[in-house]
């Protein structure tokens, strides 16, 4: 998903702002606005959860639908 998008379901969320998200998962808004740019695994992960959205979904690019990741250290896997 584009980060508009995502941005868009934390809106329309019960959670409605990153730092809230933040505040519910232990993670930095910081590391929040990160994950929309670069790969920020335990952000992406507190998004997923809190949007009730799988990974894969909002970032095709940075992991599979089995839940394994795409990308490391900024680096795609080397396949």
């Amino acid at each position: 998903m584009h980060q508009a998008d995502i941005l868009a379901a934390v809106r329309k969320s019960k959670f409605r702002f990153l730092p809230a998200i933040g505040e519910r998962y232990g993670v930095s808004d910081v590391a929040l606005r990160a994950a929309l740019h670069r790969p920020q695994r335990g952000a992406e992960r507190a998004i997923s959860e809190a949007l009730r959205i799988p990974l894969h979904i909002l970032w095709p690019d940075r992991w599979d639908a089995s839940g394994k990741r795409l990308v490391r250290r900024g680096h795609k896997r080397a396949a």
